[in-house]
């Protein structure tokens, strides 16, 4: 089937949006700063746009990207070898392995999760955003809102917990429980 590239285009920013999260995730997990792990997302973006033409429409493009990817990594693990923090070449094949087998199970509960969260209270998402995406340490957290630490660990508990639920609910509606 031939698309336009003005079609081309946007199908590309919308496989790209949709799985630019597991991408950098993957990413991260091969390499020991977050700086370096977007550097190498940024050229492995580049990459997937240089050669989307070669991609197979239907295919999945997650286990495609996550393939450029891999050797995004390779290629800035060779630029980097002095550094002490680098993974075996194995662990990281081995790593990548595992991510296009684990494509399948983690799309949907990362859907389920997003869903959640964006059904949580406004204080609810906040206490979340601080904690997990400002990734900074629950004293400095607590400090921030004015809260004892406890209290943080307590509703951070309680959080999960319901984030659990609402995603086992959501998963169990998909599969027909």
């Amino acid at each position: 089937m031939f698309m336009s590239s003005h079609d081309s285009k946007r199908e590309f920013v919308r496989l790209i949006t949709k799985h630019e999260r597991m991408l950098y995730g993957y990413v991260l997990s091969l390499v020991p700063q977050a700086a370096d792990a977007d550097e190498i997302v940024q050229e492995t973006n580049l990459r997937l746009w240089d050669e989307f033409d070669k991609f197979i429409p239907g295919s999945s493009f997650a286990a495609w990207s996550l393939k450029v990817a891999h050797y995004q990594v390779l290629t800035w693990r060779k630029k980097s070898h002095r550094s002490k923090l680098i993974f075996d070449d194995s662990l990281v094949a081995a790593l990548a392995e595992e991510s296009a087998t684990l494509e399948h199970s983690v799309g949907p509960r990362y859907e389920a999760l997003v869903e959640c969260v964006q059904q949580m209270s406004a204080t609810s998402q906040r206490l979340l955003a601080e904690c997990y995406a400002g990734n900074r340490k629950i004293k400095e957290v607590a400090e921030k809102l004015s809260r004892t630490e406890a209290s943080v660990y307590k509703a951070l508990e309680r959080l999960r917990a319901a984030l659990f639920d609402c995603i086992e609910r959501k998963l169990g509606k998909q599969v027909g429980r």
